[in-house]
């Protein structure tokens, strides 16, 4: 057991993430609350083996591996609708530690961003974390009677709903031709248990 789990990482001052430390699954949300048809990007940073492949609208819908067997990261699909709603990618923590080459600092590093294409909000949009240890994650579209644009879990053992969020920024960019504005680097420590959200 990790002697994170006895306090003394505590000690130390770290902000230690029980969901990190559990999860095998990671859900980010991107949420708004006005404008229409926000669209999500998201790479990641590290591990570099996946570097500059990108998920979300008019990119790629998952991160897969050579085989397409095993899912690093996956998207909810497109909410061109709401105009206060939410779209979300997962990630598969088990699958990342095992990628090709491995993980540098044993670091997990995203890109989340976002851009709009119909309507232009003025309120902030802010990326939310929700973690599972175990189950099976499942579109919310490919649910029979759940409609949306995240995920269901079923079968797991233990669920982290909204346990870290981002800084809400407010995004203008409507260029479909980049990947949008940065809302924040989410940045995941798996020898610390800490998830990290940075601006720049």
């Amino acid at each position: 057991m990790s002697p994170l789990a006895f306090g003394i990482g505590k000690s130390r001052g770290a902000a230690f993430d029980p969901a990190i430390e559990a999860c095998n699954y990671i859900q980010f949300y991107w949420n708004w609350t006005d404008g229409k048809d926000f669209d999500v990007r998201c790479e990641f940073l590290k591990p570099t083996a996946l570097a500059g492949q990108v998920v979300g609208t008019n990119r790629l819908p998952q991160i897969v591996d050579g085989g397409g067997s095993i899912t690093y990261m996956k998207w909810g699909g497109d909410n061109n609708l709401d105009t206060a709603g939410y779209e979300g990618i997962y990630i598969d923590i088990d699958r990342l530690k095992n990628v090709a080459g491995g993980l540098a600092d044993n670091t997990i590093e995203l890109d989340l961003r976002g851009i709009w294409y119909a309507e232009v909000g003025l309120d902030p949009v802010v990326v939310n974390a929700t973690g599972y240890e175990g189950g099976t994650m499942t579109l919310e579209d490919e649910t029979p009677n759940v409609p949306g644009y995240g995920f269901i879990n079923t079968g797991y053992a233990k669920s982290f709903t909204d346990f870290k969020s981002s800084l809400p920024v407010v995004i203008s960019s409507t260029n479909r031709e980049d990947n949008g504005e940065r809302l924040a680097r989410a940045v995941i420590n798996l020898d610390t248990y800490q998830i990290t959200f940075f601006q720049n």
